[in-house]
């Protein structure tokens, strides 16, 4: 007889502090880097700007672009994402740069990010979510790169 009553306090006892908790946390909100970034950044930096977007998007846990073996050879992880992208060969869209510092437009960050699918030439849009990053976001990643993609 003990054990359902004592099952009927446990269970009281966790509704309770469920319920503490969600109180707790009703004001709490979190802001994810792509919706931190409403309008363009006309001099974006590399670490404040946009490496927080690759990360959440890109390099988190069990993304493409993290761990020791990320997909096409392309780290997008916090340190190690400027030595992957500038200046190096794009795997998947020869002869291109992944950045081309200067040159958005011969990027292949920016095809990739892009809606135009002849210009991935059928490669998936990225980040392979199901919506693109917002026009806001892209505009600042473009305007870095044509700032010359500075390692700030």
């Amino acid at each position: 007889m003990k054990r359902p009553r004592a099952r009927r306090v446990a269970a009281a006892a966790l509704a309770a502090a469920v319920a503490a908790l969600a109180a707790a946390c009703s004001d709490l909100t979190i802001t994810r880097p792509v919706d931190a970034i409403s309008t363009p950044i006309a001099n974006p930096s590399l670490s404040r700007d946009i490496q927080p977007i690759l990360t959440a998007t890109c390099a988190s846990s069990y993304a493409c672009h993290a761990g020791p073996t990320p997909q096409v050879g392309l780290s997008l992880e916090p340190g190690r994402s400027y030595a992957h992208l500038v200046n190096v060969p794009a795997a998947l869209l020869a002869p291109l740069l992944r950045v081309a510092p200067g040159n958005p437009d011969s990027s292949a960050l920016m095809i990739m990010l892009g809606s135009d699918s002849a210009a991935r030439r059928g490669l998936p849009r990225m980040p392979r979510t199901s919506y693109p990053l917002p026009d806001p976001v892209i505009q600042t990643i473009r305007n870095w790169i044509t700032n010359g993609a500075p390692d700030n």
